[in-house]
C-alpha cells in the first residue's frame, strides 16, 4: 500500500506537470493545425485542410512569427510531414486511465475495511473530496507551482450548483461501489447519456436528435443484460449508480450554464484551478450529510483510521487517485476532438470493469460482459452517431 501511495504521489505531480507545460502544444484530428507564439507572447490557432501547401505555409508562419527554437511550439496533425505519434498525449492517456483503474481499487478496498455499505461510504467519500483539494491547495501556496485564481464571491456563489452536483455524484458512486460489485457500478455508469439526454430534452431545452434516442435502448438494455446474472447485485447499489449519473448529468449541463459567465474563465486562469475550487466547495457541502448520516459513528471512524491500515493507506491513495484521474482527464480531454474523447471514454471504461473485476475476484461471467460489451457499445454510439447521421444542410 505504500507503493500505491507513492504512485499516487507520482500521478498527482504528473498532473501538476501537465497543467504547467506550454499551452500552444495542440493535438487535433482530420487536418493540420498550429498552435503559434510570437514573443509578445500571442498565440494564433492555424486550421486548415491538409496538403502540402498548407504544411508549407504553417511553416513560414511559423518562421516568421519566432525568433528562435526556443519561441516556436507548433505540432501538425493530418498528414503534415511533422505530424507523428504524440508519444506526450499518449502519457497522459496511460496516466488518466491508471490513476482511474487505481482509484477503483483503493477505494472499494477502503470500504471493504469498513464494512462496506454498513461502514463509512459517506465519510470517506466527502475525506477523499477534503484530501484530493489540500493537494489543489497546496500547488496554490508552492512557490511557481500553480497560479492562483482570482475569482470573485459571486463567482464562487455560481459555483455552487457545479460543486453540489459533483459532490451528490462522488457521494452516490461511492455508496454504489460499496452496495456491490465494482464491475456493475461501472457497467450502470455508463448508461449516464440516457439520463443527460432526458434532462437535456424535458429540463434544459436542449433537443436531443432522434439518432441519439434511438440509442439509448442498447444502453439500457446492455444494463439490464449485465444486470441478470450478477453475484453481487443489490438494489440499493443500482439505484445509487442511478442517483449518481443523474448528479453528473445535471453536472455537465451546470457547467455549461456556469462557463458562459462573462470573465470566469479568465478569473480561473486554468482546468486546474477550476477542479479544485470544485472540490473545495463539494467537499465543504458534504459535511453537512456527512454529519447527518453518519456525524454519530464518527469516533468510530477516527479509531478505525487509527488502527486499521488498510483504511488509512487505501483512503488516502484513493483520494490522490481520483483528484490526479479527474484533472488529468480533464486536461487531456480539451486537446482531443469529440471522436477521441469518446474512443478514450469508451477504453478507460473497458479497461476498469474487466481490470478491477480480476484483481478484486469479482464475478465475469458470459451475460455480464455481453451486458457491458453492449452497454459501453450503445454509449460509444451515442457519443458519434451525430457525426455519422448528420442533418441534411439546407
Amino acid at each position: 500500500m505504500k507503493l500505491s501511495i507513492t504512485l499516487s504521489l507520482a500521478l498527482a505531480g504528473a498532473c501538476s506537470a501537465f497543467a504547467l507545460t506550454t499551452p500552444g502544444t495542440s493535438t487535433t484530428r482530420g487536418g493540420a493545425s498550429a498552435m503559434i507564439h510570437n514573443k509578445a507572447g500571442g498565440t494564433a490557432f492555424i486550421h486548415q485542410p491538409s496538403s502540402s501547401a498548407t504544411n508549407t505555409a504553417l511553416s513560414a508562419a511559423a518562421a516568421t512569427t519566432t525568433a528562435g527554437p526556443d519561441n516556436a511550439a507548433i505540432k501538425t496533425r493530418g498528414g503534415g510531414g511533422a505530424g507523428g505519434i504524440d508519444f506526450a498525449l499518449m502519457t497522459y492517456f496511460a496516466l488518466w486511465y491508471l490513476g482511474n483503474y487505481y482509484y477503483n481499487i483503493t477505494n472499494k478496498l477502503a470500504l471493504k475495511a469498513t464494512g462496506g455499505a454498513a461502514g463509512f461510504p459517506m465519510t470517506i467519500s466527502a475525506l477523499q473530496l477534503g484530501i484530493g483539494s489540500l493537494y489543489g491547495i497546496f500547488l496554490w501556496l508552492a512557490p511557481d507551482a500553480r497560479e492562483r485564481p482570482k475569482v470573485t464571491m459571486d463567482d464562487i456563489i455560481k459555483m455552487l450548483p457545479v460543486a453540489f452536483c459533483y459532490a451528490g455524484a462522488h457521494s452516490a458512486s461511492v455508496f454504489s461501489f460499496s452496495a456491490g460489485s465494482v464491475s456493475f457500478g461501472q457497467i450502470v455508469k455508463a448508461s449516464e447519456p440516457a439520463f443527460a439526454a432526458v434532462l437535456s430534452q424535458f429540463v434544459y431545452n436542449k433537443p436531443v436528435s432522434k439518432a441519439k434516442w434511438l440509442c439509448l435502448p442498447i444502453v439500457i438494455g446492455g444494463v439490464i443484460l449485465a444486470s441478470v446474472n450478477e453475484l453481487d447485485f443489490a438494489v440499493s447499489a443500482l439505484v445509487s449508480a442511478c442517483i449518481a449519473n443523474m448528479f453528473a448529468a445535471v453536472r455537465g449541463n451546470e457547467n455549461k450554464k456556469l462557463m458562459e459567465t462573462e470573465g470566469l474563465k479568465d478569473r480561473l486562469g486554468s482546468v486546474g484551478n477550476q477542479f479544485c475550487i470544485t472540490s473545495i466547495l463539494g467537499f465543504l457541502l458534504s459535511i453537512p450529510f456527512l454529519m447527518l448520516k453518519e456525524g454519530g459513528r464518527f469516533g468510530e471512524f477516527v479509531e478505525a483510521f487509527k488502527t486499521v491500515p488498510a483504511l488509512r493507506t487505501n483512503m488516502i491513495a484513493s483520494a490522490l487517485w481520483f483528484y490526479g484521474y479527474n484533472e488529468l482527464s480533464t486536461m487531456t480531454l480539451k486537446k482531443t476532438n469529440a471522436v477521441t474523447q469518446s474512443v478514450a471514454n469508451t477504453a478507460k471504461r473497458v479497461i476498469v470493469i474487466v481490470g478491477v473485476a480480476l484483481v478484486l475476484g469479482e464475478s465475469l461471467d458470459f451475460m455480464k460482459l455481453l451486458g457491458c460489451a453492449i452497454g459501453i457499445g450503445g454509449v460509444f454510439l451515442y457519443s458519434i452517431i451525430d457525426n455519422i447521421v448528420k442533418p441534411k444542410e439546407e
